[in-house]
C-alpha cells in the first residue's frame, strides 16, 4: 500500500522576497514590480533576485545557500532532487564556454550537494516548466513505496542569456505587464528563484493528495488550444487523490499571459468545473515565470498564502477577453482553503497538476 506523503518544509527565495512568509506577505501588499533585462538592443520586464554578486556561480551558491537555511537541519543521507531548465548555463556564458544540458545538470548537482553537505542519491530533472513537479512526483513516488522516508526537492532557476534570448526569439516575452487571462495578453515575464519543498512520510500540514503529469504533443511552444490534453492530466489528478471537481476550493493557474497557453488552460477548466468554478489565482505576474524552478516555487508561495489565510489578488487582469470568459481573482480574500489544484503547462508538451491538501 502506497503511504501518503507530507509537505514537511518549504524554502524561497524570489523577486518578492527572502521566504515564503515574506513572499506572502508581499503578494498580500499587491506587489508586483519588476526589474528590466536587456538583449542587444531590445528591453524586456524581468524578476530578479535581490542579490548583488555578480559571479554567476557564487550568486548560485549563496541564493542555495540562504534558501537551505531556511530549512531545518537535512541528515548528510538525505536524496536530493534537483529540477531546473537551464541549470548552470549561465556560468558556462560568463566563462565563455561551450555547454552541454546533460553533463551540465550532473555536475552541478555535485556542486549543489557538495554546498548542502548532503552525499545521499540525487537526481536532476530538467522538463521545461514542469521540472518541479517532476522531481516532486519522482520522490513522493519513492517516498509512498518506502524506498525512503525523507527527500529534498530543490528547483533553481537562474538568469542566463540563452533562455532569454530563446524566448524572445520565439515572441513569447511582454515588453509590458503580465496579463493572465486578460484580453491584452501580449506575452510572459521571465524571473529568476531558488525554492525547496521538502517532502516526507512523517505527518505534516499539507500533504500531496494527488499529483500526475502529462504530455501534449500538439506544439513545442504551446497546448492544443481545445485543453482537451490539460484536462486529461487534471482528471488523473483528482483521480489519483480520488476527489472530485467539487472538493477544490482553489485553483493555483499556469496563466502567465501567453496569448494561447491561457485560452487552452480556460478551456481546459471549463471542460472539467462546467459552471461551477473554484476561484483562480495567478502568481506569475508578481513572480515571473521562473521556468523549471516554478512548480516549487508557486507551491511554496501559495502555502504560505494558505497558511496565513490571506490569499492576493491576481496582478494584471483587468479586461476579461470573452473568448476565455474566465475571471482570476481580482480581490483579496481571507478564506480558508483545504485543497487546492496547482496547474503547469511546459514549452515542449510538458503538462503537470498537484493537489495539496491540508490535514484535517
Amino acid at each position: 500500500m502506497t503511504r501518503p506523503v507530507y509537505l514537511a518544509e518549504t524554502a524561497l527565495l524570489c523577486a518578492r522576497g527572502d521566504s515564503p512568509t515574506a513572499v506572502a506577505e508581499a503578494l498580500w501588499n499587491g506587489e508586483c514590480s519588476a526589474g528590466q533585462r536587456t538583449l542587444g538592443e531590445r528591453t524586456f520586464p524581468f524578476f530578479g533576485l535581490p542579490l548583488a554578486e555578480t559571479d554567476w556561480m557564487r550568486r548560485a551558491e549563496q541564493a542555495i545557500r540562504q534558501v537551505a537555511g531556511q530549512l531545518g537541519p537535512l541528515p548528510a543521507e538525505t536524496p536530493l532532487f534537483i529540477a531546473s531548465s537551464s541549470f548552470q548555463i549561465g556560468h558556462f556564458e560568463q566563462c565563455g564556454k561551450p555547454f552541454d544540458l546533460p553533463v551540465a545538470s550532473a555536475s552541478f548537482s555535485r556542486r549543489i550537494a557538495g554546498w548542502l553537505g548532503l552525499a545521499g542519491p540525487r537526481a536532476s530533472f530538467s522538463n521545461a516548466c514542469i521540472s518541479g513537479f517532476s522531481a516532486l512526483d519522482a520522490a513522493r513516488s519513492l517516498i509512498g513505496a518506502g524506498l525512503m522516508d525523507d527527500a529534498l526537492v530543490l528547483g533553481v532557476e537562474l538568469a542566463n542569456d540563452s533562455t532569454l534570448a530563446g524566448f524572445a526569439a520565439m515572441e513569447l516575452l511582454t515588453r509590458n505587464l503580465g496579463r493572465p487571462f486578460d484580453a491584452r495578453r501580449d506575452g510572459m515575464i521571465l524571473g529568476e528563484a531558488v525554492a525547496a519543498v521538502r517532502v516526507s512520510a512523517a505527518p505534516a500540514s499539507w500533504r500531496i493528495a494527488g499529483l500526475r503529469t502529462g504530455l501534449d504533443g500538439h506544439s513545442i511552444t504551446g497546448p492544443n488550444p481545445d485543453g482537451s490534453r490539460i484536462a486529461d492530466v487534471t482528471v488523473d489528478c483528482l483521480s489519483d487523490a480520488k476527489m472530485e471537481s467539487g472538493d477544490i476550493d482553489l485553483i493555483k493557474l499556469q496563466a502567465a499571459g501567453s496569448p494561447g497557453a491561457d485560452l487552452a488552460e480556460a478551456n481546459a477548466l471549463r471542460r472539467i468545473f462546467g459552471q461551477d468554478m473554484p476561484p483562480l489565482l495567478s502568481l506569475k505576474p508578481a513572480l515571473g515565470h521562473t521556468l523549471g524552478a516554478s512548480g516549487l516555487v508557486e507551491l511554496a508561495a501559495l502555502l504560505a498564502c494558505l497558511d496565513a489565510e490571506r490569499i492576493p489578488a491576481t496582478a494584471g487582469f483587468a479586461e476579461a477577453d470573452p473568448e476565455i470568459a474566465l475571471f482570476p481573482m481580482v480581490d483579496r480574500s481571507t478564506a480558508h482553503v483545504d485543497r487546492a489544484l496547482l496547474n503547469l503547462i511546459g514549452f515542449g508538451g510538458g503538462l503537470a497538476s498537484l493537489l495539496a491538501e491540508r490535514r484535517p
